[in-house]
């Protein structure tokens, strides 16, 4: 019997340990401890943390027992010489000197790194020179996201936003990742389209809050059923090209697929978002008349029906179900071949 304690329990917590912890459980030999409580004497075969950053966690390793997985779902150490976007208040709460300082200082306790994406794997190994790392990208529980598929086109069509605040800035000056075209866009369809916000309407919307739906945040295990209630049509993924964003993973476009709401998001090199529909990209040589013309098009209920299906093909292909084998590799080796 196997025993890994797992360190986290926030929202990526669960996306990236919680669930896959119980699809561990489900699918064999695996005794799951999914706490913060890590530092009872429990014996263990594997200890999982999610991003650690700071010197006082990595003080703790000496406490725990077996091999140490280290999980950075997004980049929290400063990468090519780029720390967090200005936008994002993460920095006010989140030291990155001290982090990097920490994980350079700290990198011969760590056994194996994951990362989601290839992109964040090679800019650790780029920067920091750190070699065990196993890519394990993000996947949707099929029993938590079961939903029908999608089949009708509203008259008018609902677009959704669900991205959290980091993605624009609080103090009234910068749009972070929505760029000038995207605002524009929305503005000049304010009237043909149902904009829906999950959280407060941006400040540099709120002239049009009367013509805007704005829905309250709920806890992780709600959203997918809050996003599909939605029922949106389409699904609203901008982000501004900067290391940051390219390190993150592609989430939003997997909660799209899941929910049958057509993705259109911004792709860059090194985007998150690479693989939506080239029908569907937006693009940084693109304007509001360009987005807006794509948008239409893509309103067509053949095309949005067509870019459906490829979306229901690609999300087939990211249940965590089918894809446990990649956590189950990291109980089997004591180092992770690259």
């Amino acid at each position: 019997m196997k025993q890994i304690v797992r360190a986290d329990n926030n929202a990526c917590g669960h996306l990236r340990m919680i669930w896959p912890a119980e699809a561990l459980i489900a699918n064999g030999d695996n005794e799951i401890i999914n706490t913060r409580s890590i530092f009872a004497k429990l014996p263990t075969t594997h200890s999982y943390f999610q991003r650690v950053g700071e010197q006082k966690v990595f003080d703790l390793f000496k406490d725990i027992d077996g091999k140490k997985i280290v999980d950075y779902d997004d980049m929290i150490f400063k990468m090519y010489g780029e720390g967090y976007p200005s936008y994002n208040f993460v920095a006010s709460h989140n030291n990155i000197e001290e982090c990097t300082k920490a994980f350079v200082e700290n990198m011969d306790k760590i056994d194996t790194i994951t990362t989601s994406t290839e992109f964040l794997k090679k800019a650790i190994m780029d920067n920091y020179g750190y070699a065990p790392i196993k890519v394990i990208p993000n996947f949707l529980p099929r029993w938590i996201y079961h939903f029908d598929r999608c089949e009708t086109l509203a008259k008018k069509p609902r677009v959704l936003y669900a991205g959290g605040l980091t993605h624009y800035g609080q103090d009234g000056k910068d749009t972070g990742d929505f760029s000038k075209p995207v605002i524009e866009f929305l503005r000049k369809n304010i009237d043909k389209i149902e904009l829906v916000f999950i959280g407060p309407v941006p400040w540099f919307l709120s002239d049009l809050k009367s013509k805007i739906y704005s829905v309250p945040f709920v806890n992780i295990l709600n959203f997918p059923r809050l996003l599909k209630n939605l029922d949106a049509d389409f699904y609203l993924a901008p982000l501004k090209e900067n290391i940051f964003n390219k390190c993150k993973s592609n989430l939003k476009y997997l909660e799209a697929c899941a929910i049958g709401s057509v993705c259109i998001g911004s792709v860059f090199p090194d985007s998150p978002y690479s693989m939506i529909h080239d029908a569907c990209q937006i693009r940084d040589d693109m304007t509001a008349d360009d987005i807006s013309k794509m948008f239409w098009n893509m309103n067509n209920p053949n095309n949005w029906r067509y870019i459906l299906d490829y979306q229901y093909k690609y999300i087939n292909t990211m249940w965590l179900e089918n894809n446990i084998g990649l956590y189950e590799s990291l109980l089997s080796v004591d180092k992770v071949s690259i």
